[in-house]
């Protein structure tokens, strides 16, 4: 998943082959129906999922601790200075764009 969302990162979704993907994993086509039998469009899919779970993994502990106002700051603050130190490489961003 991670190599296929740099390749995505790189190159963007419609720039992105299945021959790239395969180059950049080292997987065969086969393996890839294996896992993915719709193709490109279910691992896009798949690829999605984990990029979403990662920024939700990315603010904890905060996003479980949302009972006080100061709690809330704290969590602005976190999602800001990743984001800042990210720079313009959004893991979902390029997926949705």
């Amino acid at each position: 998943m991670e190599g296929v969302a740099e390749e995505i990162r790189e190159r963007g979704v419609t720039g992105t082959t299945l021959d790239d993907i395969r180059a950049r994993t080292a997987t065969s086509k086969s393996q890839i129906f294996h896992y993915f039998p719709g193709g490109k469009e279910e691992l896009l899919l798949a690829v999605a999922a984990r990029q979403a779970e990662r920024v939700l993994e990315d603010q904890e502990p905060h996003i479980s601790r949302l009972d006080t106002w100061s709690a809330w700051q704290n969590w602005r603050d976190a999602v800001v200075r990743r984001y800042e130190l990210q720079g313009v490489n959004c893991p979902l961003g390029v997926l949705i764009t």
